[in-house]
């Protein structure tokens, strides 16, 4: 038996005894790699091909390409497991291939970890690559941005066309290293725009072709926004697609008349949204279509609810990611009502063993320190580090306090004067979140 034929087969028993046991895994792709680490380069894939990659909001924008896709005719190979490494991969495409190693798909739909994309450009070659973003993520995994640029350009098929935002001047750099095709998107000036700098302490705002400082007009976060080069002739050009009116309270953005959701209520929403809509206009999918289905697709993955005329909301925010945190910091700084704010989470990573803190000093607490915080929860195995990290940001110590666990904090939460709650927590506390406060015990 060929050993292509033998890895599909071991692979596809892989499966059948997971969805058995209902246990979903990269196992089925890494025995299918033992018996032939070159299966990648074996397969037949469909003839549209898209990678989506970034420091965040990469599996999020996959999942709403694949699903509007889906509405409107199109048979998908999509990674929907959840593992963006080639064993995940592999998993997927054994799953979706017959035994001739031919995917029987239209179009493949692959979220890829940015570290890994070089390797899979090797066997598979996109039509289209989307980054979300590069940030300052995972400090000892990812080291620093200008070396994932560089893993994500090295071995980029010639053809592949690349979609980011015009709105972030470091992705411009495809342009100026790669003679790829670049299609831009851009999130409009709106009401939650800003002329002077809130965020010094994560990125730097320098030109990507010359090196000088770079001017804007306005910032929508961070280094997003408007800008221009007084020494060379770098600067925001109008890109394909423009979302305007922006509306966080609704959860909407304008493609000129016509209004399509985000999907939740946070920036980068609007952002991954943007991505997903413009790839789907490359295909020449009906707008109307392509709107319709997206409307329908609510990728939210906060929690908000009231209780005794308190709103309570939790943001999911993944910890080692400073952008992250800082997206959700400018959320919380956004809103004029007193609160309270709960920081925290039990672990930093359930992937990897490294353990670091250093990206606390990255983010942009002092956009707290106002008349609207009642106080600050500093919550988990890392309270007093954040305790250190808010008393840095010159937030009273009187307003800091210090807990293990949320159930030390509820009764005070519940009696705070404050009108709201937020919580800026990582994945595992949004679930605990719910259970104090929204759940009445026994």
């Amino acid at each position: 038996m060929h050993l292509k034929t033998l890895s599909i087969i071991v692979g596809k028993l892989t499966l059948i005894a997971g969805k058995i046991l209902k246990r979903g895994s990269s196992l089925p792709g890494m025995l299918s790699l033992a018996v032939n680490p070159h299966i990648l380069n074996k397969l037949t894939y469909p003839k549209i091909k898209l990678f989506v990659t970034g420091s965040s909001g990469k599996g999020s924008t996959a999942k709403l390409i694949a699903k509007t896709l889906k509405d409107n005719g199109y048979s998908v190979c999509f990674n929907d497991m959840g593992s963006n490494l080639k064993r995940g991969v592999v998993t997927t495409c054994i799953k979706n291939c017959n035994l001739r190693g031919k995917i029987k798909k239209d179009i493949l739909v692959l979220e890829v970890d940015e570290r890994y994309v070089k390797e899979m450009y090797k066997a598979i070659k996109p039509n289209y690559l989307i980054v979300t973003n590069l940030t300052k993520d995972q400090p000892p995994r990812q080291y620093n941005i200008d070396i994932i640029l560089k893993e994500i350009e090295t071995n980029i098929p010639k053809e592949t066309k690349i979609i980011t935002t015009m709105d972030e001047p470091y992705l411009r750099n495809f342009e100026l290293d790669l003679p790829n095709k670049n299609i831009y998107f851009s999130v409009d000036k709106n009401k939650y725009s800003y002329k002077k700098q809130i965020f010094e302490n994560l990125n730097t705002y320098y030109c990507p072709k010359c090196g000088k400082r770079l001017t804007y007009d306005y910032y929508n976060f961070e280094t997003l926004g408007k800008y221009s080069c007084l020494e060379c002739d770098l600067k925001w050009n109008k890109p394909e697609i423009i979302g305007t009116e922006l509306s966080l309270e609704e959860g909407t953005i304008k493609i000129g008349e016509q209004v399509l959701s985000i999907g939740g209520d946070m920036l980068f929403n609007a952002y991954n949204t943007l991505a997903s809509y413009t790839f789907l206009k490359e295909l020449d999918i009906e707008e109307e279509n392509i709107i319709k289905s997206i409307n329908t697709h609510n990728h939210n993955k906060n929690i908000e609810f009231v209780k005794k005329d308190k709103l309570y909301k939790a943001l999911n925010c993944k910890a080692e990611n400073a952008t992250t945190y800082n997206a959700c910091v400018f959320k919380v700084y956004l809103d004029p009502d007193l609160k309270d704010v709960i920081i925290g989470w039990k672990e930093i990573s359930r992937r990897y063993d490294h353990y670091d803190i250093s990206w606390l000093y990255d983010v942009e607490f002092e956009l707290l320190n106002n008349d609207t915080l009642n106080k600050v929860y500093a919550v988990g195995i890392d309270k007093e580090n954040i305790k250190k990290r808010l008393l840095l940001a010159n937030i009273p110590e009187e307003k800091i306090i210090t807990a293990n666990t949320l159930d030390e904090i509820k009764e005070d939460i519940i009696k705070s004067k404050s009108q709201k709650v937020y919580g800026i927590l990582n994945f595992d506390y949004m679930d605990p979140f719910t259970n104090t406060f929204k759940e009445d015990k026994e």
